[in-house]
């Protein structure tokens, strides 16, 4: 970087600068690239501290910030916690030699040959941080005089605007403000007092009521899903099919087997007249037949129940077809449910960090996705006593909530917001509920 052939302009000009600036951020942004004018260095790094006293980098010469997760961030943080003294008065001028062994191989790409490190103070004193300047070369004593009048410019800039951040001593001084105070906290008592309608939001979903499942009579695998979900299915339709064609082979070779049986029994029947050993075997021949005539019968009407059936006309409720395609089921295992478009609710599924007082014909809304503008209100009719795991594996409090009359009655399946209302509670309640049960779970009282 190019230095001002007038060192003394270029520091007036430089004052000039800090003075001008609007903030502290674009005091510490003008402190580490304007000086460039001022002093020769590669990099120029300005810390402040927090709260905690902890240094924490505010601005680094060519760069617009400085991320608080980057590397280089926290390698300049090590460097100053390693190289800063308790009280930091004076500047400090370090080779890379003299560094700590364990910043500079942290640190191997970014150490460099010679640091100037200064501190930054306003009028009174007060510590505020620190300004580093780094080069391969090392500085001579002008330079030094003139990083430490860059540093006492900056600090100055940076305790004026960190005085005018005090608004909270001047607010208290006025004369009115307690009264104002006192009317503020009057205002908000009366306003935490008022009584409000306790409730809670939850999602919901619109369910059917007393709905038919349609189970599989066999263990098989499903060969094929008839009907598309949310269609309007007869009694009796066939609404899935599954793959039987184990049990086509197992009647045909019990179909061969009872011919075989057959004829062995006619057989024996001939040779019985003239035969005393067919004649006694004529009853285990004929006990054979009727055995494979059974399993005939049998397998006859395993094979007709591979063609599941509608028990009742409506909706034919299930997921995607694709998902069931070549899916294996076991005796009883629920495939679809048969459900009476008109009979309906709503049902709600209540978080436990959530819960409100419930009762037998509490109000409920329900805002559905599809038409939120519309607002449908049921009651509620019954509730879970304890919470129970969902489908997504979170508990929630099932809520059943009878739909009004009148409202149109919109497609099972559809899933919305629910407001579900109880009891009238003070404002104050109402607004801290949430935030007191988070301390007590947070505090264990």
């Amino acid at each position: 970087m190019s230095v001002s052939p007038h060192p003394a302009l270029a520091l007036l000009d430089f004052e000039r600068r800090i003075q001008s600036a609007q903030s502290n951020r674009e005091v510490a942004f003008r402190a580490v690239n304007d000086s460039s004018q001022v002093l020769r260095f590669d990099q120029a790094v300005l810390w402040r501290v927090d709260f905690l006293s902890r240094p924490m980098i505010a601005a680094a010469s060519g760069l617009a910030d400085v991320s608080v997760d980057s590397p280089y961030q926290q390698w300049l943080v090590e460097l100053i916690q390693s190289i800063t003294p308790d009280p930091f008065e004076t500047p400090q001028q370090k080779a890379s030699a003299e560094l700590p062994e364990a910043v500079v191989s942290d640190g191997d790409d970014w150490t460099p040959a010679h640091l100037l490190h200064c501190p930054l103070r306003g009028p009174n004193g007060a510590a505020l941080g620190g300004i580093m300047f780094f080069r391969a070369t090392p500085f001579t004593e002008a330079e030094r005089a003139a990083a430490e009048w860059i540093a006492r410019s900056t600090g100055y800039g940076l305790w004026a605007w960190r005085s005018e951040r005090h608004w909270a001593k001047r607010l208290l001084k006025r004369r009115d403000l307690w009264k104002r105070v006192g009317i503020a906290a009057g205002i908000l008592v009366l306003a935490a007092l008022i009584p409000v309608r306790l409730s809670a939001l939850a999602p919901a979903e619109i369910t059917p009521i007393r709905p038919i499942p349609v189970t599989s009579p066999l263990d098989a695998v499903v060969r094929e899903i008839t009907v598309k979900p949310n269609q309007i299915v007869k009694a009796d339709e066939v609404v899935a099919e599954l793959d039987d064609t184990s049990f086509r082979n197992k009647l045909e070779l019990a179909a061969k087997a009872l011919d075989v049986a057959r004829a062995d029994l006619q057989r024996a029947t001939f040779k019985s007249f003239s035969d005393e050993a067919s004649r006694l075997e004529l009853q285990v021949l004929n006990a054979r037949v009727q055995e494979k005539a059974a399993e005939v019968t049998y397998l006859t009407e395993v094979l007709g129940r591979s063609r599941l059936t509608a028990p009742q006309g409506g909706v034919a409720v299930f997921s995607s077809p694709d998902d069931w395609r070549g899916r294996p089921v076991q005796v009883g295992e629920r495939v679809m449910m048969i459900a009476d478009p008109s009979l309906i609710d709503v049902t709600v599924y209540l978080p436990p960090d959530d819960a409100i007082e419930l009762e037998r014909g509490g109000d409920v809304e329900l805002l559905l996705h599809v038409d939120p503008l519309h607002t449908l209100k049921a009651k509620i009719d019954r509730a879970s006593y304890e919470a129970t795991p969902q489908p997504d594996g979170a508990l929630a409090y099932v809520i059943r909530a009878e739909l009004l009359p009148g409202q149109g009655l919109p497609r099972i399946g559809l899933r919305g917001t629910a407001k579900v209302y109880s009891g009238r509670v003070a404002l104050g309640y109402y607004l801290l509920r949430k935030p007191i049960a988070y301390l007590r779970r947070s505090l264990g009282v």
